[in-house]
């Protein structure tokens, strides 16, 4: 395997551990829209960093379409945006929008290996 599909592993594995934190502290009624953020734009870049690397796979255009626009969704209502463009523009309606917001908050937060 290479390098590039390690990280990817690695960083979905991270998720995961952040999705089982986030179901807990739901569970406890202690989740805060920075920590659900969190989450979202963690497995937002993943998906993106997926579809870079297998961009035929349809279950995964699909996942990434999804947690893209669950993301732009969240930060548009909570207005936490980290990225020069605000999440209710509208060059980020589309489905292709929404992945460049993606890449555009994960750039905001210094992850690397951004599709």
């Amino acid at each position: 395997m290479t390098d590039e599909l390690w990280d990817l592993m690695r960083e979905t594995t991270e998720v995961r551990l952040l999705a089982d934190a986030l179901r807990r502290s739901d569970l406890a009624g202690t989740t805060t829209p920075d920590r659900e953020r969190e989450y979202l734009l963690r497995r937002a870049a993943v998906d993106q960093r997926h579809l870079a690397l297998y961009p035929t796979d349809e279950k995964g255009i699909a996942e990434a379409q999804r947690s893209a626009v669950m993301l732009r969704d969240h930060d548009a209502v909570h207005t936490s945006h980290r990225g020069a463009v605000p999440a209710d523009a509208p060059q980020w309606v589309s489905l292709d929008g929404a992945a460049d917001y993606v890449r555009q908050e994960a750039a905001a937060a210094g992850l690397t290996g951004q599709g």
